[in-house]
Formats: structure tokens, C-alpha cells, sequence
């Protein structure tokens, strides 16, 4: 386990939720990009459209059970100065970006992405066939996304929607038995017990506020982030705040692309060009995220339908180790995760409890 639940760390866990909501608002920046020349005609690959895979897996530490896999397609938009002058998407994406609050401030920058995505999530021991009633179910989700965010070197807002479906019309089970034939894993055996089929529908917002900033541009340089999102649907109910941390040579401006299963949490592109644009920027990430979990469909089972669901923590740390290394053309990202339990271990006791998942992620701007 890799942290020790206790009361005493639940009550430390709420105080740190609030901290990190009050700072997200109320933090400031000690200095911030010359974010004006980037507009319009002299865009950098930093601020053209991004074609993003992001492919995750727990293998990557030797396990297989809880939200065992997930992959990602996005597009992001090249950056621009104002809703109306968005390009790389039809004509009402602008123009319903324009009407979302707060996403029209003066000073930030315009994108819009969109998403199509699965997840996969399985008990422990594959090899059973019947209802494994003290671990996780069977399920998976295949859904699509639709973003629009605003954001410049101090400060990002965003907006998500999530459309799609839980149940074997996901084509998990599909997706994981033709994976792990490929690469010669256990067959798993229990997809007959999967969550029912449902349809999903979620919304994400996100507000992120740079903190502190120091260091020598392109050179050195570490900076502090604040963020806080929260989800409403049928798949994830939850609030999520966290404390952002990036370090390294030439580092881009704006902010650290945190990775999450789909509909977790949003997706999102919000990188301009470091201070030496033609250079390669490298750095680390260190993120620490509390969440409040109200509902997850994963652990709590089928809305309107009997279906099998365990009891969850509705409390749960999460750490982010990153290392990233970008190019104006392409990028390549490599993510730890690690979190605190996601169910309660005394009563879902063939569960590991808590998720470690290793994340890669290869950028292209165009």
C-alpha cells in the first residue's frame, strides 16, 4: 500500500483540499511570458495544432487489476488570440467556446480539443468466471470528449464535455482479450460479469492559477501551479484540487498536462513556446491532488440497473511523476501515478486497494 489510511490522514486530506481551493483562486505569479508574440502570423510549434496518443497501463509495475488500461486520441487546435479567429475546427466550435463564462477574459489565449478514448478496469484474478463479489468489477467505457479552454502563462480555464457508454458496448472486453493474446498475457475469463450497458454523460471544469515562478528563461527555471476541477455525471462525481510543480531547462510557458483516465479529470494542451522556441525544453513534474469522490460508476456500479459495486474511499491522494522532453514539432511525456486506496480494503479484500499506472504520451503539432 503505498500510503497508510487512517483518521488521523483523512482529516489532514480534507484541510488539504480546502488549502489548495483557496490558493487556486487567490495565488498570483511572480512574472509572466510576453505572451503577445505569438500572434498572429509567427506562430511556433509550441502554439500549432496538437495531435496527441496518450496510452496508460499498470503493467508497467507488474500488476493487472483495478483500472488496469486506457488509451487516447486528441486533436487540439492551433492556439488563437479570440474565439472568433479559432482555426482547425468547423465554425461553431468558436462560436460556442464564445458563450461559455469566463472563458472570454482579456489576455487569455483560445483551443479547443476533442477526444475519443477507453478504460478498462478488472479484478485481480483473471483466471475465475464467476462474480468475484469482494473485488472491482468487470467494466469498461468508451467515450468521446469536447473541450474549450482559455489560458495564457498565469492562469487557465476550461470547459469539458464527455458523451459515451459503459458495458459491452465499450468493446473492453474485445480490447483487453485481443491485447493481452498479442502479447501473451492471462486471458481474462469474468467479462461475462461486466457492469450492464449505460450511456454516460459528464462535465469537467477546470481553473488553474500559476503561484510562484523563478529561474533564468530559456535556462533553469521551476515554477508552482495551483489547480481545481469538478466533475458532475453519471461517471464521476467528484471535486479535484492539487498542487503543480515543474522544473527543468528552457521549460514552455503556460502549464503541465496532467494525465487521466478518460473522463476522470480533462484533456488539454496548454503549452506555449519557452524562451528559446527552436530548442528542445526538458523538465520534471511533481503533482499532489486530493480528491473528493461522490460517485465513480467504475466502483458504484450501474445507475438505474442491480449490478455489482464495492465500497469506495471517499477520500483518495494522488501523486504524478513526470518526465518530459519537447521538441517545437513533437513531444514525448513518461507518467508515474500512484494513488491511496480507491476501495475500502477491509471489505473489498481481493482488490489491491490502491491504482499504480504508468503513462506515455507522443505529441505531434502540425
Amino acid at each position: 500500500m503505498f500510503w497508510q489510511q487512517t483518521n488521523t490522514m483523512e482529516r489532514k486530506a480534507r484541510s488539504f483540499v480546502v488549502t489548495l481551493y483557496i490558493l487556486t483562486f487567490i495565488g498570483g505569479s511572480a512574472y509572466g511570458q510576453d505572451d503577445s508574440s505569438i500572434f498572429p502570423e509567427t506562430l511556433h510549434g509550441f502554439e500549432k495544432g496538437t495531435y496527441r496518443f496518450e496510452f496508460d497501463n499498470d503493467l508497467f509495475f507488474g500488476k493487472d487489476s483495478g483500472l488496469t488500461s486506457g488509451w487516447s486520441l486528441q486533436k487540439h487546435t492551433p492556439i488563437a488570440e479570440s474565439w472568433s479567429k479559432l482555426e482547425g475546427a468547423p465554425g461553431f466550435i468558436g462560436q460556442w467556446g464564445a458563450k461559455i463564462p469566463a472563458l472570454t477574459a482579456d489576455g487569455l489565449f483560445n483551443r479547443a480539443g476533442i477526444a475519443i478514448g477507453q478504460i478498462i478496469q478488472t479484478p485481480t484474478d483473471l483466471t475465475r468466471t464467476d462474480l468475484i463479489e469482494d473485488d472491482v468489477p468487470y467494466a469498461g467505457a468508451l467515450t468521446v470528449q469536447a473541450t474549450w479552454y482559455a489560458f495564457n502563462n498565469d492562469q487557465f480555464r476550461g470547459f469539458q464535455t464527455t458523451v459515451g457508454v459503459v458495458g459491452p458496448v465499450s468493446l473492453a472486453e474485445q480490447t483487453q482479450k485481443m491485447v493481452h493474446k498479442v502479447v501473451g498475457a492471462t486471458e481474462p475469463m469474468g467479462w461475462d460479469n461486466q457492469l450492464s450497458n449505460e450511456p454516460v454523460i459528464n462535465f469537467n471544469v477546470m481553473y488553474k492559477q500559476k503561484l510562484w515562478q523563478t529561474g533564468s528563461l530559456p535556462g533553469l527555471s521551476f515554477d508552482t501551479s495551483a489547480s481545481g476541477n469538478i466533475a458532475l455525471g453519471n461517471m464521476f462525481t467528484q471535486a479535484l484540487a492539487s498542487l503543480e510543480i515543474r522544473f527543468g531547462h528552457n521549460m514552455p510557458g503556460g502549464f503541465v498536462y496532467v494525465p487521466d483516465p478518460i473522463g476522470y479529470s480533462m484533456q488539454y494542451d496548454a503549452a506555449l513556446a519557452p524562451a528559446n522556441a527552436n530548442s528542445a525544453a526538458y523538465y520534471g513534474s511533481f503533482v499532489v491532488r486530493g480528491v473528493a469522490v461522490a460517485h465513480n460508476i467504475f466502483l458504484d456500479g450501474n445507475t438505474c440497473k442491480d449490478s455489482h459495486s464495492v465500497p469506495k474511499e471517499p477520500l483518495i491522494g494522488q501523486l504524478f511523476l513526470g518526465l518530459h522532453y519537447e521538441r517545437p514539432i513533437w513531444s514525448i511525456h513518461f507518467n508515474m501515478i500512484y494513488t491511496t486506496d480507491t476501495v475500502d480494503s477491509s471489505q473489498v479484500t481481493s482488490a489491491d486497494g490502491n491504482e499504480m499506472i504508468g503513462n506515455v504520451i507522443f505529441e505531434w503539432r502540425i
